[in-house]
């Protein structure tokens, strides 16, 4: 494997923190805003609108933060960097460790929201009613408190202190780890970083395939259907039909969701394997202009995968499509 030189590395560094990261992290802002906003004036009393709202606003501070951190590095690599009484880098440093938080917490909600439209489409009399608002608002609780409460020892093992560079005798506020700090920073590389995106992925391949199979068995049911009964159904069937052709909507969303999910943490997994089959594919190693890049490319399809939903929720709901087009006409 050949390294990258400097030169590449700071070409790319800055395509990536002047237009690249900027423009997706805009675009994502604003798209989950519009998310937040829309199914608030849905309604909050279904379980999938919720799950969305929830999703919608993980991906919003995680996007956010990921926005300070930008522009931390950015100010970090700035002239401006010496008359400041803290470190940058620090700053960004300590902002990656609540991104994570926020990561993890949309992985697990899609994932939760796949496996229950899984049960619900395999096994609809059975999950017809397990899956109520009052439970999935605190499932989703309980995953941001675990995915919270799984950093906590990570973040209590550094702090900040004041210390002076020798060269420049200036003193900064520095971050500053335990002696546990890489213990504890290497079990949440394996267990959130690797095992995790492999476990993720497995998940989303199942539910991918078995929603599929449901869409094309629904399909063929609907030929079935208008093949017989032409045009003299009566009023209870359209309705019947009404609501399966809603639910084929619904269940065609959260199926694009969750293939996208499982692309995005098949990159991850493949990431997260390299660093482990590889010593030396690490920052501040042989291949570290190597590895800087390719964490560009991970951390800009992140971005990317909290800012497309939005295409999806306006494809595949109709609801969700008549409010955005409301909002934006009222405001034009």
């Amino acid at each position: 494997m050949s390294t990258v030189s400097d030169e590449h590395l700071l070409s790319v560094m800055f395509a990536y923190t002047k237009v690249l990261s900027p423009s997706a992290q805009i675009i994502a802002i604003f798209a989950n805003v519009l998310n937040v906003i829309t199914f608030c004036k849905i309604g909050l009393r279904d379980g999938v609108n919720i799950t969305f709202l929830i999703l919608s606003i993980s991906d919003l501070v995680y996007v956010a933060l990921d926005a300070c951190k930008g522009i931390a590095s950015v100010i970090a690599l700035s002239p401006w960097q010496k008359d400041l009484p803290v470190s940058m880098i620090t700053i960004g440093v300590i902002i990656q460790f609540y991104q994570y938080i926020f990561l993890d917490a949309s992985t697990c909600v899609e994932t939760y929201l796949a496996i229950t439209r899984c049960c619900c489409v395999a096994m609809p009399l059975k999950f017809k009613n397990i899956f109520t608002f009052q439970r999935t608002v605190l499932i989703n609780a309980v995953i941001l408190m675990c995915n919270t409460v799984f950093r906590i020892p990570l973040l209590s093992s550094y702090y900040l202190t004041w210390q002076t560079n020798p060269f420049t005798n200036l003193t900064k506020l520095t971050f500053y780890p335990y002696s546990h700090f890489q213990i504890l920073n290497f079990i949440e590389l394996v267990v959130a970083r690797t095992v995790c995106p492999v476990v993720f992925l497995f998940i989303s391949t199942v539910c991918s395939l078995i929603l599929a199979r449901s869409l094309i068995q629904a399909s063929l049911n609907r030929k079935r259907m208008t093949h017989v009964t032409g045009y003299h159904g009566d009023v209870n069937k359209g309705n019947d039909h009404a609501l399966k052709a809603k639910e084929v909507q619904l269940v065609k969303a959260v199926t694009l969701v969750i293939i996208l999910l499982g692309f995005l943490q098949l990159v991850l997994s493949l990431f997260s394997l390299a660093q482990a089959a590889m010593p030396e594919f690490f920052p501040g190693r042989k291949y570290n202009n190597l590895h800087g890049i390719i964490t560009f490319v991970v951390n800009h399809l992140i971005i990317l995968h909290c800012a497309y939903k939005i295409g999806i929720y306006y494809l595949f709901n109709t609801r969700f499509r008549a409010i955005v087009k409301m909002l934006f006409h009222v405001h034009m």
